[in-house]
Parts: C-alpha cells; structure tokens; sequence
C-alpha cells in the first residue's frame, strides 16, 4: 500500500490523466477495503464479552462513598477488560494509517468513518450482550430476602415485576462499562477531538442507555398502577432505584460528559421517579391518617376496588420469603448438623402455626396440596438429618453379596466390602467344616484359629472403620449438646428416625465384626453393644431444649 501509494502521488503530480494513474486509484481503494476488513476482524477477535466471573464481581461491587471524590475518570478507575498493548496497537496502527492516507480515495472521510463505525457497533454490541447476561444472573441467583417487588397476581396480563434489585443492579453495571469505554476509547486514540469522542460514545451508549431508561420507565408504570390497587408499599421499589441512582449519580455525570443527549433521558428518569415517589408517599400518609381516624372501625378500610387487602398480601409474602431463605440462612452454621436442626425447627413452627391460626384452610382452598408441600420439605430434612448423622458416624447401608473382586467390593461398600472379603477371602481353609465340633468351647476356638487367617490389610482397615466409627460418635454426641429442639414432637421424631435406621445398620456392622478375630483387644474398638449404642443415640436428645416452641 505504501508503494502503491508513492506511485499514485508521482503520477498525481507528473501525469493525472495517465491511464495508470487511474488503475493504481482502483487498486488503492481496493486495498484500504482490505485493510478495513483486517481492521474489523482484529475488532472481533481483540473484544470480547467479559467473563463470568468479571460481570458477577461488578454486579456484587459496592459503590464507593459519593463524599470520597467528585466521580471523575482517574488513574484508579478500574478497566474490565485486560486487553494486550499490541492487539490495540494493531488497531490504533490501522485506523490512523487509514484515516491519514486516504487522500487519493473519491470519498474523503470514507475509510476513516467505516473504521468508528465499525468499532462502534462492535463495542455497542458487547454492552448489549453483557446487560442480557447481568439479567440472566439476576434470574439465576435471584433468592427473595425482602420481597419488595413481590405483587398480587391480580390480572397477570396487566401485572409484572417490580424488579427494582435488578434494576439497581444493571444501571451500576451499566456505569462500570460506559466508564471501561471512556479509558478503551483514550487508549485507543481512534478520534482527532474531544467533540469526535463525544460523538463516538453517543452512539455506543444510546442502545445500552435506552434499554436502561425504558425499564425505568416501566417501573413507574408499574407503580401507578400498583397505587391504584392501595399497594403504596411497593414505592419501596422506586426508593431502592433511587438510591442507586444517589450513589452513581457523580459517575454517571462525570462518564457522559459531553453526551449530553443520554445524560438529559437520565436526567428526566430520575424527576419521574421521583415525582411518582412523592405521590405514592403522599398518598400511603393518607391512609395511615385514615388508620388513626378511623381506628374503631378500621375494618372499612379496605382497596376501593375490591381486590385482596394489603395485609394479606404482606403475610404471605413474608411466609413466602422465610420459606424461600431458611436454606441460605443455615449456611451461618459451620456443621451440617446445626443446619438441618435450624431448617426443621422453622419448617416445625410454620407448619404448628398454620394449624393453630388455621391459615391452612384458605391454602388448602387454594391449593390442595399446599401443607402436603411443606410437610414434604420436613421429611426431606429429617432423612438429609439422618444421613448427615451417618455420615458421622461412618456407617453405610452395605450389599448383601457382592463379586468376587475384593477391590469392587471395597468400592460398593466399604463395611461390606471388608465382613463379606472376611467370608470369601481365598486364604480361608476350606476344609475346616470336616473337623468334628463337640461343644461350643471348641467351636469358638475353631472359629478363631479360622479367623486369623484373613488377610492383614482387611483387619487393618476395619480397625480404622472401628476407630472412625467411635471418634465420630464422640463428635455427634458434642454437636447434639450444642443444639436446641423446641418442638416435643420435632424432637420425638427425630429421636424415633434415628434409632430405627441407625440402630439397624450398627446391628449388621456389630455382628459382622463379632464372627471376625481381627483384633486380639477386641473392646478396644467394639465399645458398645447393640442396646449400649440405642441409649447413646436415644441420649443424644436428652441435652436438647424442650421448651414450648415461641409464639
């Protein structure tokens, strides 16, 4: 292109009307198509949407304190995306060599505006895809904690989401990558002035920017709406928006400088949510003020078009919201004990609270299934109970038989794998049933001589299946002492479930080690019989609260 270039300018300055100078043109304007091209691909494969891990930590990043500085782009203003020098050396290389070289092209600022036109519709595309993304990591992690946004389903083609959390979450991310636009767009240097840098960002932000601002939009549609059916609490929705926007509010100033189109929509949002704001507030004082006027005969107030009351939805939205977060709220606890504890216990009070305010009756109406769904999730937590006390323990339901490998039989069941190996080891003396037995003496002894002879690595290792199996009754009688089970029947239940399947797998691991001399210093290991293990597992309760469950 160079060369190709110098000939063109001999032959523009010796020669104009040569036939050749004429070729040479074409083959010119040819060539800065090539090069326009290399410039697009190289966008394609230098950007590319951020990564997971990247988009989650900005939507989980705090927006720094409003007092700490005025907002302006600075050094410490973080860039998402790490992109190598010389992939944008290539690209800054390419558009400036275009942009100074195209004097002998019929269309002056055509390359060099292809070159911004291309990179801005790359750039506008990877917000696009990283906003639908940040909302399909909302809908993912979405767990309700205050269920502001919750709302009857009254007329479900009328009614949506006032998913504020959301919201508040994609317009700082939105921030975060119009900012990461300003420090690529300074890198890169693709415009001559400030008003082509001013331009250039437009047209990045305005699709981005006006997703954002319709949903805005949205919410105070919603709320109108919302005020109309007397649910003025949902204004806590527009206050968490607001509030977002109070905390990025000298960022999202500083980072549409000069864009002043997208910076003016911004502007009127944040006056509609706030004008809708102070009507709704005005108009839920209003109904307190009625409250207090009218307290003797408050039962009139009700919505004036008949729908569910208010406090009906409340309630069931926080019985909604304490069964949806009692799982996230037992991760507080270190052992999975104290988990599965603190989940049946609520579980326990809601259900004895349906019942006792016969609140079943209106879900039963609704759904005939509704207690059944909840008490489903009790017996769930009682078998995960168990399991989690076996776990402890180390005791396993084990096969009948098994195969003839000693390997898969391990695998399948490691207390199966070494009573059944005891029986079927290869060392065994086969011939030992042709010895006449006369009394029990001699039968024992008989038995053990027999026994001896398994292998030493099976004894081993149901030595240590002893040894874990006694370490971790002591560390199940330690955890049980720090936990409480209000609820008498919770607490029966628990005690009944316990006994009836761990009692039965220790029975099978306890008479199955008894036929074997594995050790010589047998109560070494074997420390409880059958009954001693269910007063150990039936006292595991005894240190537990018994207390009438709070009202």
């Amino acid at each position: 292109m160079e060369r190709i270039k110098d000939a063109l300018a001999y032959f523009q300055e010796n020669n104009p009307q040569d036939i050749e100078f004429s070729r040479l043109t074409s083959l010119y304007s040819i060539g800065l198509g090539s090069l326009e091209r290399e410039f697009d691909g190289l966008l394609r494969q230098t950007f590319r949407p951020i990564d997971d891990a990247t988009l989650i930590r900005l939507m989980d990043q705090k927006v720094s304190d409003k007092e700490s500085g005025d907002g302006s782009l600075t050094e410490d203003t973080e860039q998402i995306e790490d992109i190598p020098n010389n992939m944008l050396n290539s690209l800054r290389f390419l558009a400036k060599w275009m942009s100074e070289n195209q004097s002998f092209v019929n269309k002056p600022q055509g390359i060099s505006q292809g070159c911004l036109t291309k990179y801005c519709e790359c750039r506008r595309e990877l917000i696009r895809l990283n906003l639908v993304r940040n909302q399909d990591f909302c809908r993912q992690t979405y767990v309700v904690a205050l269920n502001v946004n919750a709302v009857r389903l009254i007329n479900e083609a009328e009614t949506d989401e006032l998913d504020s959390e959301h919201y508040a979450i994609a317009l700082g991310v939105l921030v975060k990558l119009m900012q990461n636009e300003c420090i690529l767009l300074d890198r890169l240097q693709l415009t001559a002035s400030p008003q082509d840098s001013q331009v250039l960002l437009f047209n990045i932000f305005k699709n981005g920017s006006s997703d954002i601002l319709t949903e805005g939009t949205t919410l105070t549609r919603l709320m109108h709406r919302a005020q109309g059916r007397a649910e003025s609490h949902m204004v806590m929705s527009l206050l968490v928006v607001l509030k977002k926007f109070f905390q990025i509010s000298d960022d999202l100033v500083s980072v549409l400088q000069g864009v002043d189109n997208v910076l003016i929509d911004f502007n009127q949002l944040v006056l509609r949510l706030l004008s809708q704001s102070k009507i709704t507030l005005e108009t839920y004082v209003q109904f307190l003020q009625q409250v207090t006027e009218k307290s003797s005969s408050n039962s009139n107030i009700v919505p004036e078009d008949g729908t569910i009351h208010e406090l009906t939805t409340n309630v069931i939205n926080a019985i909604f919201a304490l069964m949806t977060n009692l799982e996230r709220k037992s991760e507080v606890y270190s052992e999975e004990i104290r988990r599965m504890i603190f989940q049946m216990n609520n579980i326990q009070y809601i259900l004895k609270s349906i019942y006792k305010t016969n609140i079943h009756r209106y879900l039963l109406s609704q759904d005939r299934e509704a207690v059944a769904k909840i008490t489903s999730i009790l017996d769930e937590r009682k078998l995960f109970y168990t399991r989690c006390c076996a776990d402890i323990l180390h005791l396993r339901p084990f096969p009948e038989s098994c195969g003839s490998s000693s390997i898969r039989r391990r695998r399948a069941s490691q207390f199966g794998s070494v009573l059944l190996a005891s029986v079927l080891s290869p060392n065994l003396n086969t011939n030992h049933h042709k010895h006449s037995i006369t009394n029990n003496e001699q039968s024992q002894d008989t038995v053990d001589e027999h026994l001896t002879k398994i292998d030493q690595k099976e004894r081993s290792f149901l030595k240590s299946l002893w040894n874990d199996f006694n370490n971790g009754l002591s560390t199940l009688t330690k955890q049980h002492h720090l936990i409480s089970i209000p609820d008498r029947e919770l607490k029966n239940s628990l005690e009944h479930q316990l006994v009836r399947d761990l009692v039965a797998l220790y029975r099978g691991f306890w008479e199955k080690s008894m036929s074997i001399a594995f050790t010589t210093n047998r109560d070494k290991y074997i420390k409880l019989s059958v009954e001693e293990f269910e007063i150990r597992i039936r006292h595991l309760f005894n240190g537990t609260s018994t207390n009438s469950t709070r009202q």
